[in-house]
């Protein structure tokens, strides 16, 4: 007969849980915070205002454009345009796009899981109808790579995609990889040509 005692029993894997609906609450309501700031700051927002508020945030200056490239995705009335090239106009063709790229993962990211939870309703609120419609239509049963082109593309409706493909239910690994084929290099590029002196293809001094 054996003297070892029996080992406790295997504890079961608990199931998995979602984020509680007070998180999700919590969420919401600080992103419509963001928003409901950005669509105020939007029509006093121009290139020598941002450019002011760079400038007098010292050495936080590229944390404030990460701040302002994420709020201006997820609140699309701010002018993105002039976030990228005003990033390599202040900090060159290297810490540039970098401050962009973050900015634009953010804010993509922000984008995604707010059409994942919140649904199109509120997309629509936020983009517009049309844009929420053109965006569907550009991805509406093609796979996740087709994200990528359409991410290139200058005038596609890039905010817009973020926030239909989490509405689509798209799996977020994937987006993210869309976002990093895609969108990250042409925002990098905007700033890294404006660093390098192409600022008059932008229409920029």
């Amino acid at each position: 007969m054996s003297d070892s005692l029996p080992g406790p029993p295997q504890a079961r894997e608990a199931p998995s849980r979602g984020p509680s609906a007070a998180s999700i609450a919590l969420l919401l309501i600080l992103l419509a915070g963001i928003v409901a700031a950005g669509l105020w700051l939007a029509p006093h927002v121009t290139r020598e205002r941002l450019e002011g508020w760079v400038r007098g945030a010292g050495a936080y200056g590229p944390l404030v454009l990460v701040g302002i490239q994420a709020a201006q995705i997820v609140a699309a009335p701010i002018p993105g345009v002039f976030v990228p090239i005003l990033a390599g106009l202040l900090y060159g063709p290297v810490i540039g796009p970098f401050v962009t790229v973050i900015g634009t993962l953010i804010g993509s990211t922000l984008a995604f899981w707010i059409g994942r939870r919140a649904g199109r309703s509120l997309a629509e609120r936020w983009l517009g109808r049309e844009a929420i419609e053109k965006a569907h239509a550009l991805i509406r049963g093609k796979r996740w790579v087709a994200l990528v082109p359409l991410f290139l593309v200058p005038l596609s409706p890039s905010d817009a995609l973020c926030f239909m493909a989490g509405i689509l239910g798209m799996d977020w690994r994937r987006f993210t990889i869309a976002v990093a084929l895609g969108r990250l290099p042409k925002d990098a590029l905007l700033a890294a040509g404006a660093a390098l002196g192409w600022g008059a293809l932008f229409g920029v001094a």
